[in-house]
Parts: structure tokens; C-alpha cells; sequence
């Protein structure tokens, strides 16, 4: 005789899962998407999955990730230099801290990110790269670097730079110049740097006269919501949103590894200031396609973060 079926077993919630959070409005696992119910800090978490929401119980220790994709290169500032041009940030801080210019190994989750799986065995060329940038300079003279080692080293010297000189710079604003760096040392460094603050300044008077324009026409919902949306849509996350007076939001987002911040008209999701320097183009973007128009400018070298 065939046992009596439980029916009370299908009720029962499913086993708490650990996933990484990233920030943001949602969390990623293997097969779905979830909503996060609650706001917590990033990082590892125990999560109950309620139909589409994820609630967060408790911190919880990484999960192995030796079935993720590998990405092996150099450590710089919390990014991952697989190349001159494939850059990925890292995104949870790990437990111990790799030393500048540390050869590394990174897992990509589900959602794309970036976490660090493993501080690898490094050779002489890492070694006399880290003296260099200590002592300001170029590494053209040194042997076996590969092109992932030449990338970190031009990004760290030129953040080493921009601390001093209180001149902020990201892997993607440096761009195709990290050879140019690597080779020209400090000297290079500043160069950049100088001009980038100029630009800067520049855009800065720019933003303020587009917030006087004319506002576009005006959008129905929650201006967060609508924000949330229109950044999800575009493969962009939101990271925070706050309202900061005249109808304005500033909207915190990260894009392809990268951290922006842009300040918009919470009806009409119209840029005001795009956070970075676009001699006067956005005039009639909006944050559905802000995005793209960063995406363009890393790709041709021009990026330029006014806002942090």
C-alpha cells in the first residue's frame, strides 16, 4: 500500500541560501533574480527566498567558487588588470588585502561581479614593478612584464599621484594612457592628472548653467522607482538615491565595474549634471541613456569623473 502523500512538505519554505550582495535593489543566485526585502551592508549573506524576495538572516562565509569563471591578472586599488583594457572591479573586499601589484585570480559570478578567489605566486617582474612605483618610477627597462602587470602599474602610480595632488582617478579614466604611464613614471602621471582637473573645472560650470534649463516633460511614478528602472534597464545598478531639493535627485549607480554619481530632475529623469565631463552633450540626456553615452566615453578614452 502506497504511503499517504504529505501535502504539508510542499508548503514548507526552502532551505536558506548564501549569496553575495553587491548593493543595490536585488541579488543574484544561480538561476533567478531576486528583490531584496531589506537593505543591508554588501557582502556574503544567508538569504530566505520568498518567492521573488530575498531576506537577509545573517552574514555568512564565502561559498566555493572554483565553478565560476576565472580571470587571472594584476592588483591594483581594488580592481583586477587582466589586461590593458579588460578591467574588472573587485567587488566585496576580501579577507586580507593583496599587496599593489600582486598577481591574482578573480571568480565571476552570476551577475557579472567580480570576486577575488586567490592571491597568486609572483616572479621578479612583480617584484621590481612595486619598487618602481615606490620610487615614482617607470618600468620600461623592466623585464618579462606582462601586459596585465604594465596596466596596474600605470593605474597605481597615477592613484598614487592623484592622492597627493588631491586629484582622484579611476582605472577607466586613465584608460588606454596606463602604458603611456607605465612608462613615463611620475612625471606622465601628473601630466594626466593636470589635465583631467582642468577638465573638471570646466564641466563643473557647465552643470550649472544646464540647471536652469527647461525641464522635460514629466514622468508618472515614484521618481526613485523610475530611477531604479530606468538604470536596471540599461545594465546599470543602482546603488543609492537621494532627494536634494527642487523636484532634483542625486542617484549613486555603478556600470561595468565603475562608481557614478549624477544629479537629475526626479520628474522628467533629465540629466543635470552627468557626474562626468561631456563638454556640454547631455543637454538632452536623460538617465535611460546616460549609461550608453558613459559606455562611449570609456571606449574612446575620454572619461572623465567630475562627481565621486
Amino acid at each position: 500500500m502506497t504511503p499517504p502523500v504529505d501535502y504539508r512538505s510542499f508548503l514548507a519554505p526552502p532551505d536558506p541560501i548564501v549569496l553575495p550582495y553587491f548593493g543595490g535593489s536585488r541579488v543574484e543566485a544561480a538561476d533567478r533574480r531576486l528583490r531584496l526585502a531589506e537593505p543591508v551592508e554588501p557582502g556574503w549573506w544567508r538569504f530566505r527566498v520568498e518567492g521573488r524576495r530575498a531576506v537577509a538572516l545573517e552574514p555568512a562565509e564565502p561559498v566555493d567558487l572554483s565553478d565560476r569563471p576565472a580571470v587571472r591578472g594584476h592588483h591594483a586599488a581594488g580592481w583586477l588588470f587582466a589586461s590593458g583594457r579588460d578591467i574588472h572591479r573587485i567587488a566585496l573586499p576580501p579577507a586580507e588585502e593583496p599587496a599593489p601589484l600582486a598577481r591574482v585570480t578573480g571568480r565571476v559570478w552570476h551577475s557579472g561581479d567580480l570576486l577575488l578567489d586567490s592571491i597568486d605566486f609572483e616572479d621578479e617582474a612583480e617584484e621590481a614593478a612595486r619598487r618602481a612605483l615606490e620610487e615614482g618610477q617607470g618600468i620600461a627597462e623592466v623585464r618579462g612584464v606582462s601586459p596585465s602587470l604594465r596596466a596596474a602599474f600605470g593605474f597605481a602610480l597615477a592613484d598614487s599621484v592623484g592622492r597627493e595632488l588631491d586629484v582622484p582617478i579611476s582605472p577607466r579614466e586613465a584608460g588606454g594612457r596606463v602604458q603611456q604611464l607605465a612608462a613615463g613614471g611620475r612625471e606622465a602621471a601628473t601630466g594626466l592628472l593636470r589635465e583631467l582637473a582642468e577638465e573638471r573645472r570646466q564641466s563643473d560650470v557647465e552643470a550649472r548653467a544646464r540647471e536652469i534649463r527647461a525641464r522635460m516633460r514629466e514622468r508618472r511614478g515614484d521618481p526613485v522607482d523610475l530611477a531604479d528602472a530606468a538604470l536596471d534597464a540599461a545594465g546599470a545598478r543602482m546603488l543609492g538615491c537621494r532627494k536634494i531639493g527642487g523636484g532634483n535627485l542625486e542617484v549613486r549607480f555603478q556600470l561595468d565595474g565603475e562608481r557614478f554619481v549624477t544629479i537629475i530632475n526626479g520628474h522628467s529623469l533629465q540629466v543635470l549634471d552627468a557626474g562626468i565631463c561631456l563638454a556640454g552633450a547631455d543637454r538632452e540626456l536623460t538617465l535611460d541613456s546616460l549609461p550608453s553615452v558613459i559606455r562611449e566615453a570609456i571606449e574612446t578614452d575620454r572619461l572623465n569623473i567630475t562627481r565621486r
